[in-house]
C-alpha cells in the first residue's frame, strides 16, 4: 500500500521571520519534492493513498492563507513561483477526487485560492468542474459561511473588524469567480437583511460599507449569470427597497444599502441589458423606480476608486501604477473603453479614467480626436521598413499574342510600325507590286487564318420564341451551360419571389406589422413572418419602405396577387394576348361612328372593303351583315375569305391595281 509522506503546514509570518534564509530555501525544496511525489503517482496509487493523507489539507490552507495575505516569501523568487504551481496542481487533483478529503472544499480554502490566482482561466475551469462534481458540499460550506458572517456582524455591532472584512472580501471574490456561490449567498432574506442593517451601523463604517456593497453587488449579478434567476433578483431588490423606505412617507434622504448599490455600481445597467432580451413588466416598473431613486441619491455617493499615491520621486520609476484592488464598477468602465479600443492595456485605461474623472465618454472622445495630453500619449515605436525589394515588372501575355492582325498586313518592312498617309512606295507600279511574291505565303496564311475565324452563320439573335412574345415559359438554358447551376439559380429566384409574395400578402392584410417599434419586432406575427421569409427585421422593414416609394412595383404585385388568386379559384393564370388586327367597333362601343346603327353599313355609305356599297354595305352579296343574320353572315364570309387568302388574296389586289392604273393612262397616283 502506497503512503504519502506527511507535509508540514506553512508557518505564520512571525515564525517565518525567525527562520534563516538557507533553512527557508530548504523548506521550499522539501515542499516541492513532497508535492512532486504526490503528482507523479498514477491514478490508482493516488486514489488509494489520498484517502489516508490528512496532512495535505492543513498545508494547502496555510499556504494559500499566507499567500492571500501578501507574504512575500511565498511570492517572490523562482522557487516560490514553482511551489505555487505545484500547490495548484495538487489542489486540483485532490478536489476532483470522487470522495474528496474533508476540508478540501471549504469556502475559506476556495476563497484564498481565488485570491491567489486572480483572473485565471484555469482556476475558473477547475472551480466549474468541481462545482459539477460536489455542488452539494460546496453549497453546504457557503451556508456555513453565511451563518458565520451573520453571527460576526451581530456581535461586532458594525465595527470594522479586520478578520470580518477579510472574510467578506474573500467570500466576495469566490462568488465573483464562481457565480453559483453567489446564487447560494442570495438565497433567502436573512443574509441580505443582516448586511443592510450592518450598513446602517454608525461606527467606523466606511471600509465595512465598501465591502458589504461589493458582496451584495457580486451576489445580485450572479443571479443574471448561468441559469439566471430573475425572480430571486427582483425579490431581493424589493427587499432592499422596502428596507430603504422607498415610496413611503418615512423615507429619509440618507445613504442606504440600496442607494449605495445603485449609485456606486452598474447593477441597473446590467439589469436593463438583461431585460432588453427578456422583458418583464414587474422588472421594468422596479427599474424605473430605482432610476428615479438613483437621481435623488447621487449626491450622497460617488463611484468607488482607489486614490493614486503621490509620487515623491524617491525611487526609480516602475511605469504605470496598477492598483491592487479595482472596484467592480471600475472594471465596467475599463471594459467600455476597451470595447472600442481593444489594443489599449488596462493600466493605461485606468490612468485615463483617473485623469478624466471616471468618464468613459470623455476618454473615448479624446482618443478619437487624438487630443490626449503629452504625458498621456502612448509611445509608438518606429515601424520596420516593410517595403519589398524592387522587381522587374512582368510582361503581360495571353493566348492571342501569336495572332496576325489584318491591320498590320499593309505595313511594309520600311514603315517601321509608323502610320503612313498615301502609298508606302510611290515609285512602285501595279505590275511590280503584283510581281512581288516575297510575302505571298505570309499574307495568304494570315488571310486564311482570319477567314477561318470568321463565322458566316453568325447573325442577329433570333427572338421568335422569347418568353415575352410567346406568353409562356421558355427553356432559356443555352447549349453547353451548366444545367445544375442554372436550376439552382432558378430555385433561388423562385424562393425570392415566394418570399416577396408572402411579404406582400402580409402587407395587404396588415401594414402595421412592418412598423419599426420594438413591440412590433417582438410580436408573434413578426416572428412568423421572419421564419417564412428567412429575413431580418431590418430587411422586412426596408422592403416595406421601398414598396411604398415604388408605385409601379406595388401595381405589379397587386396584379400578380390577383392572378395567383385567379389560379387558385380555377383559372389558368395565363397572360392575356390582345389582338393586333383591326376590329370594327360594334354598336354601342366607344369609338363607333354611329351608336344607333347596326354593325353593317346602311344604304349609300361607303364601306371599307373593295368598292362602293349598293344598299347592303361591306361584303354585299357575300354574306354581308344585316339585322336578321348578322353574326352568321359575318362568320361565313370570314371563313370563305380565309380559305383562299394564301393563294389569291395578294394576286387579286395586284390585278385590280393594274387595271386602275391602265384606266388612268398608266400614270400612278
Amino acid at each position: 500500500m502506497v503512503v504519502f509522506p506527511p507535509l508540514a503546514p506553512v508557518p505564520s509570518p512571525a515564525v517565518r521571520r525567525t527562520i534563516p534564509s538557507k533553512d527557508w530555501e530548504a523548506c521550499l525544496d522539501a515542499w516541492m519534492a513532497l508535492l512532486g511525489f504526490r503528482l507523479n503517482s498514477n491514478d490508482a496509487q493516488f486514489a488509494e493513498a489520498a484517502a489516508e493523507d490528512p496532512a495535505v489539507v492543513p498545508f494547502l490552507e496555510s499556504f494559500y492563507q499566507q499567500t492571500a495575505a501578501g507574504d512575500s516569501g511565498l511570492q517572490s523568487g523562482p522557487k516560490a513561483r514553482k511551489l505555487r504551481k505545484l500547490c495548484f496542481l495538487t489542489a486540483r487533483r485532490y478536489m476532483l477526487l470522487k470522495d474528496p478529503l474533508p476540508g478540501i472544499l471549504q469556502w475559506s480554502l476556495l476563497g484564498d485560492l481565488c485570491c491567489c490566482y486572480p483572473s485565471s482561466a484555469a482556476l475558473r475551469a477547475l472551480l466549474s468542474e468541481t462545482w459539477d462534481l460536489h455542488h452539494e458540499k460546496i453549497s453546504l460550506s457557503i451556508e456555513k459561511a453565511k451563518s458565520q458572517l451573520i453571527g460576526q456582524l451581530a456581535t461586532s455591532g458594525g465595527n470594522s473588524d479586520s478578520d470580518l472584512i477579510f472574510n467578506i472580501r474573500r467570500l466576495t471574490i469566490l462568488a465573483s469567480t464562481l457565480p453559483p456561490c453567489g446564487q447560494v449567498l442570495m438565497a433567502g432574506s436573512d443574509y441580505l437583511d443582516t448586511l443592510a442593517e450592518a450598513y446602517q451601523s454608525p461606527k467606523d463604517r466606511e471600509e465595512l460599507r465598501k465591502n458589504l456593497v461589493a458582496n451584495v453587488y457580486v451576489g445580485l449579478v450572479s443571479l443574471l449569470k448561468g441559469p439566471a434567476n430573475l425572480s430571486l433578483l427582483l425579490d431581493q431588490l424589493f427587499s432592499l427597497k422596502s428596507a430603504a423606505g422607498l415610496g413611503t412617507p418615512q423615507m429619509k434622504h440618507e445613504a442606504t444599502m440600496l442607494s449605495d448599490l445603485v449609485c456606486s455600481s452598474d447593477i441597473l445597467a446590467r439589469l436593463e441589458k438583461y431585460l432588453a432580451s427578456h422583458p418583464q413588466k414587474r422588472a421594468e416598473n422596479l427599474l424605473a423606480s430605482l432610476h428615479a431613486y438613483q437621481m435623488d441619491s447621487k449626491d450622497l455617493h460617488r463611484r468607488y476608486q482607489r486614490r493614486k499615491k503621490a509620487d515623491k520621486g524617491k525611487g526609480p520609476s516602475s511605469g504605470l501604477e496598477i492598483p491592487e484592488e479595482i472596484h467592480a464598477h471600475k472594471l465596467s468602465l475599463i471594459s467600455q473603453v476597451q470595447d472600442l479600443f481593444p489594443d489599449l492595456g488596462s493600466a493605461f485605461v485606468v490612468r485615463l479614467l483617473d485623469v478624466y474623472g471616471d468618464n468613459p465618454e470623455t476618454v473615448v472622445a479624446h482618443l478619437l480626436d487624438d487630443s490626449l495630453a503629452p504625458e498621456l500619449q502612448a509611445p509608438r515605436p518606429t515601424p520596420p521598413d516593410l517595403t519589398p525589394p524592387l522587381e522587374p515588372v512582368p510582361v503581360r501575355r495571353n493566348v492571342f499574342d501569336t495572332d496576325v492582325d489584318l491591320a498590320e498586313l499593309s505595313l511594309s518592312d520600311n514603315a517601321k510600325g509608323k502610320i503612313r498617309f498615301g502609298r508606302a512606295n510611290p515609285e512602285l507600279t501595279a505590275d511590280e507590286v503584283l510581281a512581288d511574291r516575297s510575302q505571298h505565303s505570309t499574307n495568304k496564311a494570315a488571310i486564311l487564318s482570319a477567314l477561318a475565324a470568321f463565322d458566316s452563320d453568325d447573325d442577329e439573335r433570333d427572338d421568335t420564341y422569347d418568353e415575352a412574345d410567346v406568353g409562356g415559359t421558355v427553356d432559356s438554358v443555352a447549349a453547353g451551360t451548366d444545367a445544375d447551376g442554372d436550376a439552382e439559380a432558378r430555385n433561388r429566384a423562385a424562393a425570392s419571389e415566394a418570399a416577396e409574395m408572402s411579404l406582400f400578402r402580409t402587407y395587404k392584410s396588415n401594414a402595421a406589422l412592418f412598423g419599426r417599434d420594438s413591440a412590433t419586432r417582438r410580436s408573434q406575427p413578426r416572428a412568423q413572418l421572419k421564419r417564412e421569409t428567412n429575413m431580418t427585421d431590418e430587411a422586412i422593414e426596408g422592403w416595406a419602405v421601398m414598396l411604398a416609394r415604388d408605385p409601379k412595383r406595388l401595381a405589379r404585385l397587386d396584379k400578380k396577387l390577383a392572378d395567383d388568386l385567379g389560379g387558385v379559384s380555377g383559372g389558368l393564370n395565363q397572360p392575356d394576348l390582345e389582338a393586333t388586327s383591326y376590329r370594327k367597333p360594334r354598336a354601342g362601343e366607344e369609338g363607333s361612328e354611329d351608336e344607333s346603327a347596326p354593325s353593317g353599313r346602311g344604304p349609300g355609305q361607303r364601306g371599307r372593303g373593295r368598292g362602293w356599297g349598293h344598299g347592303r354595305g361591306r361584303g354585299a352579296g357575300r354574306g354581308g351583315s344585316h339585322p336578321q343574320t348578322g353574326e352568321q353572315s359575318n362568320t361565313a364570309a370570314n371563313r370563305r375569305k380565309e380559305e383562299n387568302k394564301a393563294s389569291r388574296a395578294n394576286h387579286n389586289r395586284r390585278q385590280q391595281r393594274a387595271k386602275k392604273i391602265a384606266r388612268g393612262g398608266g400614270l400612278p397616283g
